[in-house]
């Protein structure tokens, strides 16, 4: 019984673990914590409904990915992005979604991609119909074509690199996006992404992305004034 309960344990942490670093990832970017912002293990627990050892984890295993920093005799505080940062981000998010794109153009179904056109027209008769979208929804749409190109790739390990780019992305992206300005041009150049993904133009797609994620992070260092 006694190594029964610490066998349940054991694969219990994880998950709670798992659950606070989640947490604490949509809290950030949902803006609910601010770039160096101090971080409290108590607050973060009691909004979590959790206990403090796997926030205190989660925010150990934040800080080792590079998102967290600790300041001796201070605490625990969300790391700013510099503009060298958001360049570092954009070039390697750029070089991934390039690769993956030349496995993923063959693996997506037209099915998956008429559900993200389906999605992203939608919005846009929203918008059009005089609807205020809200950042947050406009921005988790935003990445359903980026998000699909990159999980049918078949490579393992971009998928593990892309879950910390996107992350370090979305930060800024749902602060930086002016929906009104920028959500028909955005959903113009999505829609060009999955007419090339329907084409299995893999050449057309590979330039239609580039220029879209230059475009993506000229939009973020306008808006931020980066």
């Amino acid at each position: 019984m006694g190594e029964q309960n610490v066998l349940l344990k054991k694969t219990q942490k994880p998950s709670y673990v798992q659950r606070a670093y989640d947490g604490i990832r949509n809290l950030i970017i949902e803006e609910e914590i601010s770039p160096g912002e101090l971080l409290s293990e108590n607050q973060l627990a009691v909004y979590l409904n959790m206990s403090r050892t796997p926030v205190r984890e989660a925010i150990r295993r934040l800080q080792a990915e590079g998102f967290l920093e600790s300041r001796k005799g201070l605490g625990t505080f969300l790391k700013p992005l510099t503009t060298k940062d958001v360049r570092n981000i954009y070039e390697v998010r750029k070089a991934m979604e390039l690769i993956a794109c030349e496995t993923s153009i063959y693996q997506i179904t037209d099915e998956e991609i008429e559900a993200v056109r389906a999605s992203l027209m939608s919005l846009l008769a929203r918008h059009e119909a005089g609807e205020e979208i809200d950042r947050m929804e406009f921005s988790k749409l935003d990445g359903q074509c980026h998000d699909l190109i990159v999980q049918k790739s078949n490579n393992g390990y971009i998928k593990i690199l892309m879950d910390q780019i996107y992350f370090n992305v979305d930060r800024y992206r749902i602060i930086s996006f002016h929906v009104s300005l920028d959500l028909e041009e955005s959903t113009r150049q999505h829609l060009v992404l999955l007419d090339c993904l329907k084409e299995r133009n893999l050449e057309k797609l590979k330039a239609a992305l580039s220029e879209h994620l230059d475009w993506s992070l000229s939009l973020l260092f306008k808006h931020l004034e980066l």
